[in-house]
């Protein structure tokens, strides 16, 4: 058996603890007639991954890493090429002073 990184880890411990959160979510929403437990199960089961995905994202930033939350879809903190030369633009004069 292949030996598991401390990311993996804590990875794996998220994803037990969402699971754990909608099971108890699920139960409680039979279960308790007053729907306070309920409640409350549901905002921690939303309110943890987004905790997760915002520390992610504080880190990523604070370290200038690429994580899997941040904004840039392509994978890369590169700037966007662009297609315009520097000097676009500039131009003094127009056709009306010509």
């Amino acid at each position: 058996m292949k030996k598991r990184s401390f990311k993996q880890n804590i990875a794996l411990i998220g994803v037990i603890l969402i699971v754990i959160m909608i099971l108890a979510t699920l139960i409680t929403a039979f279960a308790d007639p007053t729907g306070k437990y309920f409640r409350s199960c549901l905002i921690v089961t939303i309110a943890l991954p987004i905790a997760l995905w915002v520390f992610m994202w504080a880190y990523g930033a604070m370290m200038h890493k690429h994580t899997p939350a941040s904004f840039d879809l392509g994978g890369t903190d590169k700037p966007p090429a662009t297609d315009i030369p520097e000097d676009a633009g500039t131009d003094t004069e127009t056709d009306e002073q010509k």
